[in-house]
């Protein structure tokens, strides 16, 4: 670590990994006009993997995977709420599905030119990379139109296709280059700092186009698994350190915090081919019966947002029409059960119909989750509480899997991972990867295993209104409130993470998961 008092700098985070690797990643510092001149110069103190490489194509720890950030660019990120920043593009215009990038002046730490040559090496690169291929999966190629200029094609029209281009940039062919050991080389990025390995620190790159912030130096610390990782942020040896808080586990780090808006969405799946959960009714009553900010609090430790809709409420495009309440509205509830005939409460406190018949449903959950269980069980109080039966039905991870994908499952909780341009059709479309009980058609199997051709009026509805945004007929406005008139299935809350930084650093501004150190230009650091 080292010592300064008064200045600027720090603020944002790491991407947190598991195990030992060297890392990568992409992402833009400020423009030169955001940083604040001064003749102060800092240093921090962040862990990395020594055993690791810091290609970000072949890293596989945690810690090298969020140095990435600083020593490779991306063509976009984006901030805490969502809204693309500009890194090496500065700007992106699609016409007939095709998405042309301008890329900005910038160079690499080794001095030469950011090309679109360079841009479609790293593609290439991506496609074949576990950790970025996921996100490239609307287009369908991508071509160098001239050196500033990057052509991708995509397989439908998306508005917010920008967000997606995160991958790291390299400078072509440097991943292959090796020293005179025959020692493969970490390759040349863009990024805000370069890495020296023999004296294990990574040093201000004076070439990167934002001008800089203060930050001279970073020490870094070598640790090689997760057992030392813990112990080095426990005991405050690192200044920032980035937890994805996904696993329960509690991370203890004498320091200031700052949460971290993620995509991941918890909800309540339905299984739209039982009877009952057919009726736009009974799904309405249940998500009202629903507290989201009694379930964030308690079962996720508050490392969580209430849901107000399908989209994060951070995500301003549509957070004005999205009005899922995140608190339980009891009345609302049991208006919905009335209208359709559930307006007895008998001996057991349960809403039964004329016919003595109650709602009574099961609650598939993943039991290896301390969180998502303590959440099933909280629902199912909640539930109780409007005359709603819950049985929840705990499985092991593979019993859970298996049960959805066979269709054994009434209700569920689930989580998905959304990505940054908010595309649900996965969980809402049939056929999508986590679309566990949608309907391909308007059936379903009545109680007495006969099928009916009754089903949502609103299925067709939703769906158009979905794949019509993607044909670029509708807003991202017409999809959220579509969805929330027809709620296939009901979110509860999104996730989120923290980034946990040393209090002798100021002006952490916003860290966003996809730059932890979004405003390292701007960090103040107090030694």
């Amino acid at each position: 670590m080292l010592k300064k008092t008064i200045a600027l700098l720090l603020v944002l985070l790491m991407v947190v990994f598991t195990g030992c690797g060297k890392t990568e990643q992409t992402e833009k510092p400020q423009t030169p006009q955001d940083v604040t001149e001064s003749k102060e110069s800092y240093e921090l103190q962040l862990l990395y993997c020594a055993n690791d490489t810091l290609n970000p194509y072949k890293t596989i720890s945690k810690l090298n995977a969020e140095l990435g950030l600083l020593l490779f660019d991306s063509l976009f990120k984006y901030d805490n709420e969502f809204e693309t920043v500009y890194s090496l593009a500065t700007s992106a215009e699609t016409v007939d599905n095709v998405c042309t990038v301008t890329l900005r002046n910038a160079k690499f730490s080794d001095g030469s030119t950011v090309t679109a040559d360079d841009v479609i090496y790293s593609y290439n690169l991506a496609l074949s990379s576990a950790r970025f291929k996921d996100t490239l999966y609307e287009i369908s190629s991508a071509v160098a139109v001239d050196t500033s200029h990057v052509a991708f094609t995509i397989n439908c029209a998306d508005p917010y296709f920008e967000k997606l281009l995160t991958f790291p940039i390299i400078k072509a062919g440097s991943d292959t280059l090796k020293n005179e050991d025959n020692v493969e080389l970490d390759p040349i990025g863009s990024g805000r700092f370069i890495f020296d390995e023999k004296n294990a620190v990574l040093l201000k790159n004076e070439n990167h186009y934002s001008a800089g912030g203060n930050i001279s130096k970073i020490t870094l610390i070598n640790a090689p698994d997760s057992e030392s990782m813990e112990h080095y942020v426990e005991i405050g040896a690192t200044d920032i350190y980035f937890a994805e808080m996904t696993d329960d586990t509690i991370i203890r780090m004498s320091s200031k915090k700052v949460s971290v808006n993620r995509t991941n969405l918890v909800y309540l799946g339905i299984n739209h081919y039982y009877a009952p959960l057919k009726s736009d009714a009974v799904r309405f009553a249940i998500s009202a019966a629903l507290s989201r900010k009694d379930i964030a609090t308690n079962a996720f430790y508050a490392n969580a947002t209430a849901a107000t809709g399908f989209f994060h409420p951070a995500f301003k495009v549509v957070s004005d029409y999205q009005s899922i309440n995140p608190v339980s509205d009891e009345k609302i509830s049991v208006e919905n059960l009335a209208n359709i005939g559930y307006n007895r409460l008998n001996d057991d406190r349960y809403y039964e119909n004329e016919n003595g018949k109650i709602l009574e449903f099961s609650l598939l959950v993943n039991k290896d989750s301390a969180s998502k269980l303590a959440a099933a069980n909280l629902i199912a109080e909640q539930l109780a509480d409007v005359g709603i039966k819950i049985t929840v039905n705990a499985l092991g991870i593979n019993e859970y899997y298996s049960a959805l994908q066979n269709g054994h499952f009434q209700l569920y909780l689930g989580e998905i991972k959304l990505l940054p341009n908010m595309d649900v059709r996965s969980l809402v479309i049939n056929g999508g990867s986590a679309a566990y009980g949608i309907a391909p058609q308007p059936v379903y199997y009545a109680e007495d295993g006969s099928i009916s051709t009754d089903y949502f009026d609103n299925e067709t509805s939703y769906v158009s209104v979905v794949n019509g945004f993607y044909e670029g007929k509708n807003g991202i406005i017409d999809v959220a409130s579509a969805l929330q008139s027809s709620m296939p299935v009901i979110p509860l809350v999104y996730r989120n993470s923290l980034v946990f930084y040393s209090k002798d650093i100021e002006d952490v501004f916003s860290p966003s998961y996809s730059d932890i150190f979004i405003s390292i230009d701007k960090y103040i650091v107090k030694k």
